[in-house]
């Protein structure tokens, strides 16, 4: 029986990759080949124009927009280096989507509550001493922080800074970094003026049952202390924030 081959239609013009795309991409293999690591150097832009056989503009245009990913590190008269991952970068994103209507604050709200659920059961798990010692000295600061509205915030982005790094996975680390930037930015969700004195106790509460829930290795504790702590902020924006907002959470 004959086999009928399948049959790959062209690729157009636009579909082709550009000269400057190969490039990175060959780039990103190299580093994947050799194993490379953040701090590391890479082969200069005459040197991958010399491998390649391809003009040094396209390999410019290629770094150049390494760079602006956060991948490369390029200073005048010094090879390029690898960076750390920069949660600014994913933070420009997720602040553009919010600009542009894109996805509403709601959104956002709803996918750090989905990360923090799980950070807050791994924390329970496998925060150290110290960690946990933090956690309830900042929970310490936020209630003597009075109307220091901008001392409140510091605490609540440090402990839940530190319990995405107490999770032991670094990606929760960098994506709600990047998440809460552009909310914090854009709609003051956490401690605002609007917030009544007995909402602001009723907030730093919740914060303090999943730092005790935490440190007292209540995994499962945590995630509800945690979930009840974000109904709190969806509440709040559901209250006070614009009507797509409100239409994002079905009000």
């Amino acid at each position: 029986m004959n086999s009928i081959a399948p049959t790959i239609a062209p690729i157009s013009a636009l579909e082709r990759p550009t000269l400057s795309s190969q490039v990175a991409r060959h780039l990103l293999a190299l580093i994947n080949r050799d194993q490379l690591r953040p701090g590391d150097t890479v082969p200069s832009e005459v040197q991958i124009g010399l491998d390649l056989k391809v003009s040094r503009g396209s390999v410019r245009e290629a770094y150049r927009t390494l760079a602006a990913l956060g991948i490369l590190e390029i200073e005048g008269g010094r090879r390029p280096r690898l960076k750390a991952i920069d949660p600014q970068v994913l933070a420009q994103v997720f602040d553009y989507a919010l600009t542009t209507a894109q996805v509403s604050v709601a959104h956002v709200i709803e996918t750090r509550r989905a990360i923090e659920l799980q950070t807050a059961q791994l924390a329970a798990r496998y925060a150290t001493p110290a960690q946990r010692q933090a956690l309830r000295d900042l929970v310490k600061q936020m209630r003597a922080a009075g109307s220091d509205h901008v001392r409140r915030v510091a605490c609540d982005t440090a402990i839940h800074t530190i319990i995405a790094e107490a999770s032991g996975n670094p990606l929760n680390s960098i994506l709600l970094a990047a998440l809460r930037t552009p909310v914090e930015a854009s709609s003051r969700i956490h401690f605002d003026d609007s917030r009544s004195e007995s909402e602001l106790v009723r907030v730093i509460d919740a914060h303090d049952a999943v730092v005790e829930r935490i440190c007292s290795g209540d995994a499962m504790g945590a995630v509800s202390a945690m979930s009840y702590h974000f109904d709190i902020s969806i509440v709040h924006v559901e209250r006070n924030g614009t009507p797509e907002t409100a239409q994002a959470l079905g009000t």
